[in-house]
């Protein structure tokens, strides 16, 4: 999902006052969200720095893929219920967020090795204290 077909199907969805600078300050906050807590969170992530977009019309595509694109529409709609105060809306729509969110994230870390995971122990090396005088 690219940027200009987020912001089409956010206006067509769910038709709302603001403007595309505030709907862009929501999507560069959720996807600062996704850069940290996913994407920097594992070893091959595919981009060195989190995408600051300025241009609602921009074609450039959105971090998380499809299928799990459909975060997005979810955070926009409830960024827009916040706004206009319908705490009903808001419930329910941060609620699919968060669940989508949570798809989103189990799936790349099944799919993706985090930092830090250790894959195997060599029990003969002496720099974790296993070594043959161990023994």
């Amino acid at each position: 999902m690219t940027v200009k077909d987020l912001m089409e199907m956010v206006d067509r969805l769910h038709p709302n006052q603001f403007s595309s600078t505030d709907k862009l300050a929501w999507l560069n906050q959720v996807e600062q969200t996704i850069f940290h807590d996913v994407l920097m969170t594992h070893r091959d992530a595919p981009v060195d720095v989190a995408p600051v977009y300025d241009d609602a019309t921009s074609t450039e595509e959105l971090l998380a893929e499809d299928p799990w694109s459909r975060l997005y529409p979810l955070w926009m709609n409830a960024q827009i219920a916040y706004y206009n105060h319908e705490s009903m809306q808001y419930d329910t729509a941060a609620q699919a967020f968060n669940s989508a969110y949570d798809d989103y994230w189990r799936a790349y870390n099944r799919a993706h090795l985090p930092v830090g995971r250790v894959n195997h122990l060599h029990l003969t090396d002496r720099r974790w204290g296993y070594g043959a005088a161990n023994l």
